[in-house]
């Protein structure tokens, strides 16, 4: 039953946690993993620093420099996100842990979900920040979300407030 465990992999410090949390239970359980990150569109780690804001959840249409900047800092969001992935999937095999990756952009609730029925994950193991109630009322939750529409089990590890 939980011989395939999905990983959601974050942006946050704390996704060490998770990965470590995923690996210790795929050792006990002699199980694979799927290490999966997901690229937020609308606010890619990193991006911020563009100039000029994000116009209606789209990208910056101010003039090419600044396009040219967004498009250069997402293919670098990217690229880290898809090293990460392949460093944690290293230390899953240095430990005869079988592991994939996948990176994929989009609302992170939804893919996971999917992520997890296609490849027919047992169980998801994912973390949750401390969020205030308005925040997570307005903004959502993704653990809250997978919680209630993955179609196999879900683990939530519960991380520090995000500061």
């Amino acid at each position: 039953m939980l011989q395939k465990i999905l990983v959601a992999i974050g942006d946050l410090p704390d996704s060490e946690q998770i990965f470590t949390a995923g690996l210790a239970l795929a050792q006990k359980l002699d199980a694979e993993l799927l290490l999966l990150h997901v690229l937020n569109p609308l606010v890619p780690h990193g991006l911020s620093t563009v100039g000029s804001p994000l116009v209606g959840g789209i990208l910056p249409m101010i003039n090419e420099v600044e396009i040219d900047r967004y498009t250069k800092a997402w293919k670098e969001y990217e690229r880290l996100g898809i090293e990460r992935l392949q460093a944690y999937a290293e230390r899953a095999k240095e430990v005869n842990v079988k592991a994939e990756i996948l990176q994929n952009y989009g609302d992170s609730g939804p893919l996971i979900c999917e992520a997890a029925k296609n490849w027919s994950a047992g169980v998801i193991l994912m973390g949750r920040n401390q969020k205030s109630m308005l925040s997570e009322v307005f903004l959502g939750s993704t653990s809250n979300y997978v919680l209630h529409h993955a179609a196999c089990s879900v683990m939530v590890i519960q991380l520090p407030a995000a500061s």
